[in-house]
């Protein structure tokens, strides 16, 4: 038996961890001997690591404010005029544009009558209609649409922008799975940050939208594998309940990102400005990356056995933990087998469930995210803060549900079904002479819909998904999870300009998903959950110094990032 020092600050209740008595199956464990479950220093490397998802929401919602449209700004734009000395943009817009109630300043930009060739013409509107193909924009502030003229038919090349993006991300995550089989985390997260800063400063410098599109690729891609590594790190320097408290406490930097880029945006008042406020940040972090610690399990598992015990000690020292007298490192020890365990089959339906939750729960939290542009009106600075704190609140709720909750799957589903009845009824507001349903009642629907899906997040990234799939098979299958829910993300950005028709379209069409995610929950809650209890509940190790051993692979089920690199002698991955 092992005990560990606890150390004098009062971490309410977090120190508590720190003086135990470890079971053996943890006593040759020599990180958890080291570390403790947590402690000041893995406190400091979860401050430094998470500063990484807060350029990375930047990023992902920045599409929101380089793009946005002139009427977001008080500003407008109309059929580039065929003699500017001859007529004022008001007499212009009066006389060869068609009114129309669906646009802001209540005439349609896109058309114009097809007399305008001839503007002697003493009546035009009997000529018909004809798309503009040159435009003039009266604004105070420069966007990618004002640069590339994307309005009217163009628009979807903003989606086109965004989902290159996305593809990013969805490339990111199997990149990162790949590389951590060779390359360090640390390694990672540095390389990552370098190439954003390169792609994120060409962004904002180049005037070619095709070369845009590339770049913007490269800055998913790059962001994806930062968070991803980063996460790998803070999973494997901490254990039990205190790795699902830092788990969540990692996501919430996203929030904060989140919260904070639209008042940034109102600082920028340019496009570019705001690209490279939004890059140069990352400049700082890989100056921080010199005091980041990378992962000693990696180090372990890749025999670089002095480096993990010189990196582990300075560790113990910073949390006041003695180690023993034959403290030493070594990858660990053949895990117990179960040969039982390990042929344990597939639930196909519940694996089938889980993705569904999945899918749900990506393309809502993060496509839902940049639909705010259509909901409430033009404040969307106010509009992405408010997402935000929705999120911090939803992400509290499924910490508070993982830790307290025997049954966390059954009342993550019943949040679901009110968020996503909330968006569904989106519907019944009463439209205004616009034809418009978007107000802050609208928004009040939508902040419902993120706090379940930001709650339901927090629940499947912190054992959610582990629950139902056997430990040989977990980290594959975990990821294959997460690409699925990535890939169908790409198209997020096309159901968010089905708002143009109606308002209310994409809030339901996002409402759908949850309910759907809703229902996959409570099959897996009523068919697992509710029969026999939560598998998280029976595998992380309580503060006590009578816990039953356990294998060691039972121990960190937890995160959907995860490192591949951790095989034991037969072959079978498992998590670390």
């Amino acid at each position: 038996m092992v005990k560990l020092k606890r150390f004098g600050m009062d971490w309410r209740g977090i120190a508590s961890w720190q003086s135990l008595t470890m079971p053996p199956s943890e006593s040759s464990d020599p990180v958890i001997v080291a570390l403790g479950y947590f402690g000041p220093w893995q406190w400091r490397m979860l401050l430094l690591v998470a500063l990484v998802k807060v350029p990375a929401a930047w990023q992902m919602m920045s599409i929101l404010f380089l793009a946005s449209s002139p009427e977001s700004f008080g500003g407008m734009y109309f059929c580039a005029r065929t003699d500017r000395d001859r007529w004022t943009p008001q007499e212009w817009i009066e006389k060869w544009h068609p009114k129309s109630n669906k646009y802001l300043n209540g005439f349609d930009p896109c058309f114009v009558y097809a007399g305008y060739a001839n503007d002697s013409a003493p009546s035009p509107y009997n000529d018909g209609l004809i798309g503009c193909k040159d435009f003039e924009f009266l604004v105070d502030r420069t966007t990618m649409i004002t640069q590339w003229s994307l309005v009217c038919d163009r628009n979807r090349l903003i989606n086109v922008v965004q989902s290159l993006y996305l593809f990013g991300i969805f490339c990111g995550g199997v990149v990162t799975y790949s590389l951590l089989k060779i390359i360090s985390p640390r390694t990672i997260i540095v390389v990552g940050a370098a190439l954003q800063v390169a792609a994120g400063i060409a962004l904002a410098l180049q005037p070619i939208y095709i070369l845009h599109c590339f770049l913007k690729f490269l800055v998913g891609l790059s962001a994806c594998i930062m968070f991803s590594a980063g996460y790998q790190i803070v999973v494997d320097v901490t254990s039990g309940q205190p790795k699902l408290i830092a788990g969540v406490c990692y996501e919430l930097f996203w929030s904060f990102g989140a919260l904070s880029l639209g008042w940034m945006n109102e600082a920028a008042r340019s496009w570019v400005n705001l690209q490279l406020m939004i890059t140069c940040p990352t400049l700082l972090f890989i100056l921080l990356c010199w005091f980041l610690p990378d992962s000693p399990r990696w180090l372990i598992a890749h025999g670089k056995h002095k480096q993990a015990e010189n990196l582990l000690r300075s560790a113990a020292k910073v949390n006041g933990n003695i180690l023993p007298d034959d403290y030493a490192v070594s990858k660990p020890d053949k895990p117990a087998t179960n040969n039982e365990a390990e042929k344990e089959p597939l639930e196909k339906m519940k694996v089938f469930c889980c993705q569904l939750i999945w899918i749900s729960t990506i393309v809502t939290y993060y496509g839902g995210l940049l639909n705010f542009r259509n909901v409430g009106g033009t404040n969307l600075p106010g509009r992405t803060t408010i997402a935000g704190v929705a999120e911090i609140v939803g992400t509290i709720i499924g910490l508070v549900l993982v830790l307290k909750s025997r049954y966390k799957i059954g009342f993550m589903s019943f949040l679901l079904f009110i968020g996503g009845i909330c968006c569904v009824c989106s519907w019944a507001i009463t439209p205004n002479f616009m034809g418009s349903r978007g107000g802050w009642a609208m928004v009040g629907l939508a902040v419902v819909g993120r706090i379940s899906i930001a709650c339901s997040l927090a629940v499947m990234t912190n054992g959610g998904t582990a629950d139902y799939i056997p430990i040989a098979r977990r980290p594959f299958i975990t990821m294959l999870l997460l690409t699925g829910g990535r890939f169908f993300l790409m198209g997020a950005p096309f159901l968010n300009s089905l708002a143009f028709y109606a308002d209310s379209i994409t809030l339901s069409a996002y409402g759908v998903l949850i309910l759907v995610a809703a229902l996959s929950s409570f099959y897996l809650f009523f068919t697992s959950e509710y029969k026999h209890g939560p598998l998280t509940a029976r595998i992380l190790p309580k503060a006590s110094s009578n816990v039953k051993p356990k294998k060691p692979s039972d121990e960190n089920i937890v995160g959907t990032h995860i490192n591949p690199c951790f095989v034991n002698d037969e072959g079978i991955e498992r998590v670390i």
